[in-house]
């Protein structure tokens, strides 16, 4: 965005001069406007309010010094250089006194004063960028902190800092109802094995665009909350026909965010409708464990009502919550290594992690009463959800364990029944391990599956389930070659069938093999058959 100035001179000339001789736009300025007294700049400067003014001294009715005493009275923060045909000290004080940037003698230097405007422009727009980093910054944690507390709600973390609502610009924010929509991503989990870090970050960055834009165009208003992988919660205001914009929201959203998926991935988008608005700081985690409890037990790809099973409401979570503030004892990474050592049938893992927390929970014996048993029982929301997630028992054992839970009434019994869901887990010690050369042959079919990707040692291990270091060993000795001469050798031999049989350009064959930049493909191209691509392409037409 262009800056703006305004000049002020009582000499029609000097106002021309200004106006034709310095390189304005290439300076990334735009004149607003012109005065030839302090009077009439007055009224332009409340007018567009320019960045810079560029003003005489000597003018009359208002000279220029009386002019900036009253803009800057007035709270105008525009940058001012004065022009003057005086060197009087006593300008260049008063000068100072305002904060004029600066202090310019006639006949004037106009290659020096573009010098001094093109300065002005760069630090006025340096601290513009940085004015908007920080507001940007400010705005990102005030959502963040926004959202923790909803989450820290929704789990009842009652250790949380936020113990009320974070202050927000809505007036009576935390007196306003909200009905729950939970969203699910049926197969996620499974269709993820073996992703990267940054393919899981980028895929769950385009639901949630896809599921903001829903919302900014169904039900403006909506808080977003990214809940746990492959789960999103959908905060609607109740009021003004809540009922409806829920149900069209949450219609919308079966319908459209399938269609984001890939064919062939099995994904499937579940939605989980609650029927009964709360505030916040209301119930807001007795809801959300409900919802979650019915997507566990609605095996359908469909919309759900919380409704239709509202007469089996007996929530899993409805113990009586602690009258003393605690600590939460299990932690995010407790509930992922859950997903982990469940996603590799590692029972032994799940049991030595149980031990753990046990001994977690025994050091804060003031507490076992309310929230050990509070999060024993999310805990073991989470495990059913992720043996759903691996298809590890049959409906009716599930339904069993659902009715054991709702059925346990001590901590014990809690503990004793996540025990038991850790020997469902098929364990991998008892299947017999693949041989050296399935090993690496399975390695080498994943790999030559994803010459396109960014792919690394660290993924092809752990979708291999070992150590990175003992995979290049291994893959060393069975291949005779690294790792990336192996990656290198493939996406070389597919490049040249690509330039033999397409049409494509030096640039996408180059991205089709895993190289985003065609200058250092051609470099290794050209390494590696000792011509150029385009070399590579003229000769194989010219042979056949």
């Amino acid at each position: 965005m262009n800056l703006t100035a305004l000049l002020v001179d009582d000499e029609l000339p000097i106002l021309e001069n200004l106006s034709f001789i310095l390189p304005w736009e290439d300076m990334g300025i735009e004149i607003v406007g012109t005065a030839r007294s302090g009077s009439e700049a007055l009224d332009k400067v409340a007018e567009c309010h320019p960045d810079i003014m560029l003003c005489d001294i000597r003018m009359p009715s208002m000279d220029g010094l009386e002019l900036i005493q009253i803009l800057r009275e007035q709270g105008e923060t525009c940058e001012i250089i004065l022009l003057t045909g005086y060197q009087q000290f006593e300008y260049a004080r008063t000068a100072i006194r305002y904060n004029v940037h600066e202090y310019i003698c006639k006949p004037i230097d106009y290659l020096d004063l573009e010098q001094k405007l093109r300065e002005l422009a760069s630090q006025i727009q340096k601290k513009r960028l940085e004015v908007e980093a920080e507001r940007h910054r400010k705005s990102e944690m005030e959502v963040w902190v926004r959202h923790k507390h909803i989450i820290d709600l929704m789990r009842k973390e009652e250790d949380s800092l936020y113990s009320s609502p974070p202050s927000s610009s809505e007036p009576q924010a935390s007196s306003l109802r909200y009905i729950l929509l939970l969203i699910d991503v049926s197969g996620y989990f499974k269709h993820s094995i073996g992703w990267s870090g940054a393919r899981h970050q980028s895929w769950h960055g385009m639901v949630r665009s896809k599921l903001r834009e829903i919302t900014d165009r169904i039900c403006e208003g909506t808080l977003l909350i990214s809940a746990r992988k492959g789960e999103w919660c959908m905060l609607v205001e109740a009021s003004d026909e809540w009922r409806l914009r829920a149900d069209a929201l949450a219609q919308q959203v079966q319908l459209e965010l399938d269609t984001t998926f890939e064919i062939g991935s099995g994904m499937k988008t579940r939605v989980i409708q609650d029927v009964m608005p709360v505030k916040l700081n209301d119930q807001m985690a007795e809801r959300y464990r409900h919802c979650q409890r019915l997507l566990i037990m609605n095996d359908s790809n469909q919309r759900s009502d919380g409704q239709e099973q509202e007469s089996a409401e007996h929530s899993i979570m409805s113990s009586k919550e602690p009258s003393s503030r605690t600590t939460m004892w299990i932690t995010k990474e407790d509930l992922d290594l859950i997903t982990r050592w469940i996603r590799q049938g590692n029972k032994q893992g799940l049991i030595d992690l149980l031990v753990r927390l046990k001994h977690q929970m025994s050091e804060h014996k003031s507490t076992l009463d309310g929230v050990a048993e509070n999060s024993l029982r999310f805990l073991l929301v989470h495990m059913l959800r992720e043996l759903r997630e691996v298809h590890v028992m049959a409906e009716q054992d599930e339904m069993h364990f659902w009715s054991a839970l709702h059925s346990a009434t001590s901590i014990k019994e809690l503990i004793e029944l996540a025990e038991a869901l850790a020997y469902v887990c098929h364990d991998k010690k008892s299947v017999p391990r693949p041989s050296v050369s399935e090993l690496i042959s399975s390695a080498c079919e994943y790999m030559n599956a994803r010459l396109e990707c960014d792919l690394g040692i660290d993924e092809v291990a752990d979708w291999l389930g070992i150590s990175p270091g003992y995979f290049c060993q291994l893959f060393k000795n069975q291949m005779g070659v690294t790792f990336v001469e192996y990656m290198t050798h493939k996406r070389m031999e597919s490049a040249a069938l690509l330039l033999s049989t397409t049409e494509w350009s030096i640039t996408a064959i180059g991205e089709a093999t895993g190289y985003k930049e065609r200058r250092y493909f051609s470099k290794v191209f050209h390494k590696h058959f000792h011509m150029k691509p385009s070399e590579f392409r003229s000769n194989q037409r010219a042979g056949s």
